[in-house]
């Protein structure tokens, strides 16, 4: 029919089936009634009377939650909020439903279905696939679901993986005294100001009306958001094979502008997660940590080891291990599967705050970043404590979602995020036992190792790795750290330190089983990214590898490109005589060292010998200010035929090195660092 339509062709139907078919499409079409069209799909099933209390209750659920719709900012269509978190939340709804009307437990005559099928009284998502013939179409109500992450590779993952296995094996070495935490943030919960935004959450499945659509307002432009942490309690298996996503989540939804996701506020947080945990029953001896590798998380942060040591001493351990995942290797960690769990709370979600006072709405207004807002209310107490208020109501929302959300029928519990006073009173009670002059915002590397005290216990008690942190009590009675052991005297004689991942001697391809290393000194010698910077790190002190220590320039023999001479301090007469003699007398080639073996300037004036001919100019060259320093070219070190960059690059990029004609014709680009903040972009360095 509509081929004859569209194209005009009049052919002849080739029976008589088909003839009548196309008549009653005909007909069908010139009546243009669709109440004549019967979905045999409401045949499926028996035309039983057992569950129709349950499923007049739910049509009366569905009908109320269409009240929810709100408009959405970009499109005339209507948002209709998820109307369950699940098909086991909807049944949960429905059952308490019944329980208010009818009592608890139900009388004997109202049957409950099981969860199938409730979800085969749906619209099949779709219609025209085989397994839609299975649904009722009882509710006007489908699923709808979108998305899915990608992965990225890391050098260090076979080893991350080695160390997670070792941590696991530890935890159920010492299950009985060890408490197991996986934490993670989740992304940005944004929340609008004129109108609802969504959540962005659209990867998981929601229920929803049947001629709705699943959308919201963007959330490009909103300026508060949410961060939704999870802090999940394994419960430890008996032995490896044994599952480590069983246990109790704890969710708090911290304000991005006033609670921003610190290593200290997580401490915090992990403290008040276990004074809950363990409110009837003491807390376990050992506690044992694994999360991302965030800067609130990365164990070689000094903010981070800080947190960690404050958490030690707090919380009374006699042992914390601190372990971390592999770069962009965040799905491994346990608690990454909550947050598909969580997901379900928060799909759908349309979020917007409340309206503050005239003059604190102004305010806000005039504010374009965090860092504004944040200025904006340490100057205005009002706007400060507005803005808390008017997404107050938001959290508590989120929080009544999430707790109706279920982990191996363990429920969800929500905890309040930590507050600037106890954070200050966690750090004042721990780390100024140790070093009372240590400043809460002064804790990056550098600035602990201005704390004698503070790096003599770092020394005494602490085990530091690229992807770990441990701290363990010395048992030393006259120790003024650390209190008394609680673990029994043999078991703590026998705790060793995380052992290192190191190669199996039956086969290098994998490593060593944890009951073969643990308890012996180990090192981080087999890390691949630490084997990696060893092969190609420098023989020389990085303290001369600086700009202000080249001392002059040589040319390769073979390359002609410059490189530049370093010496810790400046040539005397002698020795700068020394040095010219030996440029008549040797060629110099990338990568070679100036001097011959024996030569007394082999440990004064350095080269870099991790090069070679085709590395490009080292870019400490275009900052010297060392006489005879000229502009040449990035790639080839030429200094004619130089092009100039376009404006474009110049107002994105705060360096742009030079590059040459003939570069350019062999397909180089410009080599760029520091790129200038915009909409607040980090820099980083990019080539183009």
């Amino acid at each position: 029919m509509l081929h004859f339509d569209l194209t005009g062709n009049a052919a002849v139907s080739s029976n008589s089936i088909s003839r009548e078919v196309e008549e009653r499409l005909r007909l069908m079409l010139t009546l243009a009634d669709p109440t004549i069209i019967s979905d045999l799909r409401t045949n499926n099933g028996f035309d039983g009377t057992k569950f129709n209390i349950f499923w007049d209750e739910t049509e009366a659920y569905f009908n109320e939650q269409n009240l929810l719709a709100v408009d959405e900012r970009r499109h005339e269509t209507i948002l209709y909020m998820p109307l369950a978190l699940s098909v086991r939340d909807l049944r949960e709804i429905i059952m308490e439903k019944l329980y208010i009307i009818h009592g608890n437990p139900l009388p004997f005559t109202i049957h409950i279905p099981s969860e199938e099928w409730i979800r085969l009284q749906f619209c099949p998502t779709n219609a025209i696939a085989t397994r839609s013939i299975h649904h009722t179409g009882r509710f006007n109500v489908k699923f709808k679901v979108q998305g899915q992450l990608l992965r990225k590779n890391s050098d260090d993952a076979h080893y991350c993986a080695a160390l997670f296995r070792y941590l696991r094996e530890f935890c159920i070495k010492y299950h009985q005294w060890t408490c197991l935490i996986s934490a993670d943030d989740k992304h940005k919960v944004p929340i609008g100001e004129d109108v609802a935004v969504s959540t962005g959450v659209r990867n998981r499945r929601s229920m929803v009306d049947q001629n709705s659509t699943l959308a919201a307002a963007d959330h490009d432009f909103t300026k508060l958001s949410l961060t939704p942490s999870v802090t999940f309690f394994i419960s430890i298996p008996e032995d490896i094979f044994g599952s480590f996503y069983d246990g109790q989540v704890f969710v708090s939804y911290k304000d991005t502008t006033f609670e921003p996701s610190s290593a200290i506020r997580h401490s915090t947080e992990f403290l008040n997660a276990l004074n809950i945990q363990y409110e009837h029953q003491v807390t376990p001896p050992i506690l044992c940590l694994y999360t991302d590798g965030g800067p609130d998380h990365r164990c070689n942060y000094g903010s981070v080891q800080i947190a960690l040591i404050a958490l030690f001493l707090q919380g009374d351990f006699d042992m914390l291990i601190a372990v971390r995942t592999a770069p962009n290797h965040s799905w491994t960690n346990p608690a990454e599967r909550i947050m598909s769990i969580l997901n379900l709370g928060l799909q759908g979600v349309a979020l917007k705050r409340n309206q503050m006072s005239p003059e604190s709405e102004a305010l806000f207004e005039t504010a374009n970043t965090l860092d504004d807002i944040r200025k904006k209310a340490q100057e205005f107490n009002e706007l400060n404590s507005e803005l808390i208020e008017s997404i107050a109501n938001i959290q508590d929302m989120l929080n009544n979602r999430t707790e109706r959300l279920v982990l191996k029928d363990k429920k969800f519990k929500c905890h309040g995020s930590a507050s600037e006073e106890t954070i200050t009173k966690l750090f004042e009670k721990s780390i100024f036992v140790i070093d009372p002059t240590l400043k809460i915002d002064e804790t990056t590397q550098s600035q602990i190792r201005r704390h004698s005290a503070l790096i003599e216990f770092m020394d005494t008690h602490c085990h530091a790795r690229a992807y770990s942190f441990q701290i363990k009590k010395c048992n030393n009675p006259t120790c003024p750290y650390c209190k008394p052991i609680r673990l029994p005297s043999q078991e703590f004689h026998d705790l060793s330190f995380l052992p290192d991942p190191i190669p199996s001697q039956e086969n290098t391809d994998h490593y060593a089983a944890f009951q073969s290393v643990y308890g012996t000194e180990t090192t981080e010698e087999y890390r691949p990214t630490y084997m990696q910077s060893q092969a190609n790190a420098e023989p020389i002190p990085k303290s001369i590898l600086v700009v202000g220590k080249i001392r002059d320039y040589i040319d390769c023999e073979d390359c002609k490109k410059r490189r530049c001479v370093y010496s810790d301090k400046f040539l005397n007469s002698d020795e700068q005589q020394d040095f010219q003699q030996v440029l008549e007398s040797y060629s110099y080639s990338c990568g070679a060292p100036i001097f011959p073996d024996d030569h007394y300037l082999k440990e004064v004036v350095f080269v870099r010998t991790r090069i070679n001919c085709d590395s490009p100019i080292e870019v400490l060259y275009y900052s010297s200010r060392k006489s005879g320093n000229y502009p040449i070219c990035y790639y080839c070190g030429e200094s004619e035929g130089l092009v100039a960059p376009p404006e474009s690059l110049k107002q994105r990029f705060k360096q742009i090195y030079p590059l040459c004609e003939m570069c350019i014709e062999n397909r180089k680009g410009f080599h760029t660092k520091g790129e200038i903040k915009t909409n607040g972009r980090a820099s980083k360095r990019r080539k183009t």
